[in-house]
């Protein structure tokens, strides 16, 4: 991997490069401002694979030069890691929201930053492969048949909505919440109970549309605090929040406004899981828990449509 490190303190940079030579990563390019990593990232040059940055920083922080990378042509799905001291839950929110992949906090472990830029790198190559899997059907999205590339189970990437991330970027945030900030977050899943009847209906490209407005509706109904989602598959959106005694999931997100061009006359049926503290001690169990929000809303589906 090429990678690029931004951080205001030189002797975190030098670190930085021995740590990440110590890997194999030999090709590495330091910045000391994030000014200087825009110019670095304009430049003609071959596309960096990485971007390791500090998040306070004179001038312009590192939560803004994220938001600017991500606006430079190339840099849409790279993997950037927030690489700090700052644990507040304000700049774990504002970097996950400006596009970054992951959030690494100092003094960080060798081995676990090791492993984190192996995911990362990981992710971006899955997610390149499905956003050209994506382009090229977009031709026949016409086409019944066409659904065949995409199964039902897809976590795929609604990125254009905002406040929505990718499923292993919303996964390193729930990592962060809850084993940084215990119980200041809560997570719901909520189902779309007619999604096999919308997946068979038409092509992939309609179907995407159909949870791409499943998703605008379900943030749009949620405007209370601070909320980021995802799509995990079969039809079920995961939301994490702010835990305010006043916020009710069940009251905001039940039912959801429907779009008639794409999901029929009616309202979006959905079905509101319970809603599940975040509160963990590692990242099993932070994963545990999006796992158990899941079960909580598909249980509840399973029951409404067997007695409704």
């Amino acid at each position: 991997m090429r990678i690029l490190a931004v951080d205001d303190d030189p002797s975190i940079l030098e670190l930085l490069d021995s740590v990440l030579a110590a890997f194999g990563y030999k090709d590495v390019v330091t910045a000391r401002s994030g000014r200087e990593a825009l110019q670095i990232l304009s430049e003609p040059t071959e596309a960096f694979d990485c971007l390791l940055l500090d998040v306070q920083m004179p001038q312009m922080n590192g939560i803004n030069l994220c938001e600017e990378a991500r606006k430079i042509p190339g840099y849409l799905y790279t993997p950037i890691i927030m690489v700090t001291a700052m644990v507040q839950k304000q700049y774990i929110d504002e970097a996950f929201e400006a596009g970054a992949t992951d959030y690494v906090t100092k003094p960080f472990e060798f081995s676990d930053l090791k492993q984190r830029l192996s995911d990362a790198y990981r992710m971006a190559a899955e997610r390149r492969a499905a956003i050209e899997v994506m382009e090229a059907d977009e031709h026949a999205w016409q086409d019944a048949e066409a659904n065949q590339d995409l199964l039902l189970s897809d976590p795929f990437y609604l990125g254009d909505l905002p406040g929505c991330i990718g499923l292993a970027e919303f996964e390193n945030y729930v990592i962060q919440l809850s084993t940084m900030h215990a119980t200041a977050s809560k997570i719901v899943a909520v189902k779309v109970t007619d999604i096999e009847q919308i997946y068979k209906s038409g092509s992939s490209g309609e179907f995407r549309d159909s949870l791409a407005s499943a998703g605008t509706a379900l943030l749009s109904a949620t405007q209370e605090g601070r909320k980021v989602a995802t799509y995990w598959g079969n039809g079920v959106f995961l939301l994490v929040h702010d835990n305010q005694k006043e916020f009710s999931a069940e009251k905001a997100l039940n039912p959801l406004p429907g779009n008639p061009k794409e999901v029929g006359e009616s309202a979006i049926a959905c079905q509101v899981g319970e809603e599940v503290v975040l509160n963990a001690t590692s990242k099993m169990e932070a994963l545990f828990l999006i796992d158990k929000a899941v079960e909580l809303a598909e249980t509840r589906d399973a029951q409404v449509a067997r007695f409704g």
